[in-house]
């Protein structure tokens, strides 16, 4: 079993723009209950890493999302600490600064940095796979958790594994048999969003992972390879761990942290050390689902994902003859979540409401709506990616107060 301490990172960051008008900036996805479980995204995601922690979990969020975060662990009586990042900066900022705040207390404790407003079902295989990872982890290895593919997504990164892959700078991590042991396997490389023919492709060799951006290490491993990548990221949030809990941390933060590299975790260290042979990546049999857009919501939904279709403040109402497919009722398959009164005729929909508004429905399929105060969003799931270029344009036409 692994002896070093594990502690968790959560990025509570991001605005969520394809789950827009729900997700907002002032209340990006991750503070949101989204399946309608009674819990935010964020307070899932704290709840599924609970068990496995052995010091408090670390969340580093925006400064404007703090006390809402704040707020939120307190609803569940779960100590954290929370670290508030003045600007965005990407995931590498934010996942080494608090790598430098657990190095700097036990320079052998493993981190593992688990996104805030992910959706996983099975937390049986998710703690066996973080168990893998942790031992990989302490081999020296980065390692993430790859999901078995169920169907050729063009939504998702994809890491390709390999029988082996030699380190090509020294030999800083352990072999392979101690890594087979472990029941990790080497990583090849990453790979960035294919097209359907593409990942037709990947499917079909059996070598191919979701990337689900999940990534376990030890705190002084991460530091040290992205000392070597970008030195001054890795002395910048070095420093900025010295001064934490000091008088001098807040006049430290704002003068480091506008000047680190903003790069996300994927480009600064995992794809150039999948290429020294430094990565290696556990098979996740759980269900996992990153929630990126209405399409994605309207599946998890409809699968159950352990919930009851009930939030956004109201119980489900689901449609006459909900159980039926369009077109072989009066009303088809229509999920509602909030206080929405709907009535449909042969539609297959997922209607959000945040208002009281009556909303008719009448031979739709795979629509989502959303009903807010200030906003009515009418989509069709096909397009849901769509829905950032339309979000684009809220500040051109002087609405951003929408976004």
């Amino acid at each position: 079993m692994p002896q070093a301490p594990f502690v968790p990172v959560i990025p509570a960051g991001g605005a969520g723009t394809r789950l827009w008008p729900l997700s907002r900036r002032s209340r990006p996805k991750f503070l949101l209950d989204l399946t309608g479980e009674g819990r935010s995204l964020l307070q899932g995601t704290m709840e599924r890493l609970a068990p496995l922690t052995d010091q408090a979990p670390i969340v580093v969020t925006g400064v404007s999302h703090e006390a809402a975060v704040r707020e939120q662990l307190g609803e569940l009586g779960m100590a954290a600490v929370v670290l508030a990042e003045p600007s965005p900066r990407n995931s590498m900022p934010a996942i080494a600064l608090a790598a430098a705040l657990v190095e700097r207390e036990h320079s052998e404790a493993v981190i593992g940095s688990f996104a805030a407003d992910h959706l996983v079902d099975d937390q049986e295989s998710f703690a066996r796979a973080v168990a893998s990872a942790r031992q990989a982890a302490e081999l020296g290895y980065l390692v993430t958790l790859g999901i078995q593919p169920t169907f050729p997504a063009t939504g998702f990164g994809y890491i390709e594994q390999s029988a082996s892959a030699p380190a090509e700078h020294g030999d800083p991590v352990q072999g392979d048999e101690a890594l087979a042991a472990s029941g990790a396997l080497p990583v090849a490389r990453f790979v960035e969003k294919p097209d359907r023919e593409r990942a037709e492709v990947f499917l079909s060799t059996g070598r191919f992972l979701w990337n689900a951006g999940m990534f376990v290490v030890r705190a002084s491993v991460l530091l040290d390879e992205l000392a070597a990548q970008i030195p001054p990221l890795a002395h910048g949030v070095r420093e900025l761990a010295a001064a934490h809990g000091t008088e001098q941390y807040d006049e430290v933060l704002a003068r480091v942290w506008p000047r680190l590299t903003a790069i996300a975790i994927d480009h600064a260290l995992a794809e150039p050390l999948a290429a020294a042979g430094k990565v290696a990546v556990v098979p996740a049999g759980f269900g996992w689902d990153d929630v990126g857009d209405f399409a994605a919501l309207a599946q998890q939904l409809r699968a159950g994902s352990g919930a009851d279709f009930r939030g956004i403040g109201a119980p489900d109402r689901r449609a006459a003859d909900g159980d039926e497919p369009p077109g072989a009722g009066d009303g088809g398959d229509v999920r509602v979540l909030g206080s929405a009164d709907v009535d449909a005729v042969s539609s297959r929909a997922t209607v959000y409401g945040a208002t009281d508004r009556h909303i008719a429905l009448v031979g739709l399929d795979g629509i989502s709506i959303v009903d807010t105060e200030d906003a009515l969003l009418v989509l069709a799931d096909a397009h849901a990616q769509d829905l950032t270029t339309l979000v684009a344009r809220l500040d051109e036409r002087g609405l951003g107060h929408l976004r």
